[in-house]
């Protein structure tokens, strides 16, 4: 029996991942909604910082073992199964030391007794998330996306029944914090005896030194992620009101469900990938530039009239789901509107250099930009709080991203006048489509009216500028045809 084409399993893997995470991030706008407005906007803002200080030790107890695995695993089931023994052997060593540095940190940062308390109690819910990426990535190897999937909705699902539940008997963080611990065990459970039956774990000490060279590097990672994506939050609870970081963190919450697309995207192919680039046949730079200039070109095509709705509905989807109480985050959804084009288009070059295994060099370049971060924020949020911590973080997205792009045009899968060639025909759809919306319909029909034509005027214009070729053309039939 001929198997079905590459680009079919990817296509259709994608599909599954984003039907699963639509589903999942629907349930968890509700969730975020339910917390919002039921918190407050000064006790989410305690919570969102809680959150985020603990989010700080992630890198520790992650400590790079789910993209170790990925890497060791994807190209060889032997591996796997070796990856998946050590990845849980070390994950356990890791545990203590977690839970020392948090509550440590938390306490030289002045928090006591409760709220020791709730510290302890996220990171026991970081600690076994951190195992569950594990457990993902071993679906992610055996091309389970359908698991993969089936496993977030139905954390969704508990996840929004336990915490209604918790916040009715009682409205605090300490008992949301309960509730996520809650969650968390019963789906760890869960996870553990369905991944040890999809790939039983084997240990292999030998193995352990080049496994662990490679985890130390992706922690490295992960350390200047977490500084550059918490650190705002944590710096504007120190120089301002817990009312500043609940608005902050509603539009931070905002761009999290926005980045849904580029996230499944490197989720779906990143093992994929990894095959490719081993494949002697794909050794070819001019090989490895097609493939990458697909995963491009499809990803400013989606970005471009994604990133255009943020911007023109923020003010009515922020209403929607947090509530008028958070009205001062429209302009800062306004402004990360740029960042999620950033994170969008900068996807496809991620997944190059870790498959390339450039790992290295993602270091420095989020090394640079987290300290470049870091000090923006001490700059502007004394001086503007809310909005001085939003520019800092767009500026430094811009930053990566022009980092990543010129520093790698050296490996010969891009080039700046290929991407520039990539994406003027989006961003001149885009434009068009947003003059039109903005001029004919705005304000003047139901929201999701003015979203159909705006994706409706989009994909037309699209077509009329000649977008789509002959390549594309074949990539759809290889997808859609299942008897090529």
């Amino acid at each position: 029996m001929k198997q079905n084409p590459l680009s079919r399993k990817l296509t259709f893997g994608i599909f599954y991942l984003l039907s699963g995470a639509v589903t999942t991030v629907a349930l968890n706008v509700v969730l975020v909604g339910f917390i919002a407005r039921t918190l407050g906007v000064e006790n989410f803002g305690l919570y969102s910082t809680i959150i985020s200080f603990v989010g700080l030790f992630q890198f520790l107890s992650d400590f790079g073992l789910n993209r170790t695995l990925l890497k060791f695993g994807s190209t060889n089931i032997t591996n796997a199964q070796f990856s998946f023994g050590n990845a849980l052997f070390l994950k356990t060593i890791l545990v203590i030391p977690t839970f020392v540095l948090v509550t440590f940190f938390g306490y030289l940062a002045g928090y006591r007794n409760n709220e020791i308390l709730i510290f302890e109690l996220f990171t026991l819910t970081m600690v076994l998330e951190s195992y569950g990426t594990v457990f993902s990535s071993i679906r992610r190897i055996l091309g389970d996306f359908k698991l993969v999937s089936f496993f977030r909705v139905l954390k969704a699902i508990i996840n929004l029944l336990i915490v209604i539940a918790a916040l009715s008997v009682n409205n605090s963080v300490l008992y949301l914090a309960f509730a996520s611990v809650l969650l968390n065990v019963i789906i760890f459970f869960i996870s553990l005896i369905n991944s040890i039956l999809l790939l039983r774990p084997k240990l292999k000490l030998e193995f352990m030194k080049d496994f662990f060279k490679d985890s130390t590097i992706f922690s490295f990672s992960d350390f200047f992620v977490g500084i550059y994506a918490k650190i705002s939050t944590v710096l504007l609870s120190f120089f301002s009101s817990l009312h500043s970081v609940g608005i902050f963190s509603a539009a931070i919450k905002f761009t999290n469900v926005a980045n849904l697309f580029p996230n499944q995207v490197r989720f779906a192919l990143l093992p994929t990938i990894y095959r490719i680039l081993e494949n002697d046949k794909m050794k070819e730079s001019k090989d490895q530039k097609r493939v990458f200039k697909i995963i491009f070109k499809y990803m400013v095509i989606f970005a471009t009239p994604f990133v255009i709705s943020i911007f023109l509905f923020s003010d009515s989807i922020i209403r929607l789901i947090f509530g008028i109480k958070y009205d001062l985050s429209i302009p800062l959804v306004n402004l990360f509107s740029l960042f999620i084009y950033f994170r969008f288009i900068q996807a496809p070059f991620n997944l190059f250099y870790i498959a390339m295994n450039k790992h290295k060099n993602m270091v420095v370049f989020q090394a640079v930009t987290s300290m470049v971060n870091l000090i923006l924020n001490l700059i502007l949020i004394p001086k503007y709080s809310a909005f001085g911590a939003s520019i800092a973080t767009v500026v430094s997205e811009g930053l990566l991203l022009i980092i990543i792009v010129t520093s790698g045009t050296k490996y010969l899968v891009w080039n700046l006048k290929d991407i520039f060639l990539v994406m003027h025909k989006p961003l001149t759809a885009g434009l068009i489509s947003l003059v039109f919306i903005y001029g004919l319909l705005i304000n003047k029909v139901n929201l999701f009216f003015q979203m159909f034509f705006l994706l409706l005027a989009y994909f037309l214009f699209l077509f009329a500028i000649k977008t789509f070729n002959k390549d594309d053309k074949e990539l759809f039939v290889k997808i859609f045809n299942k008897k090529l």
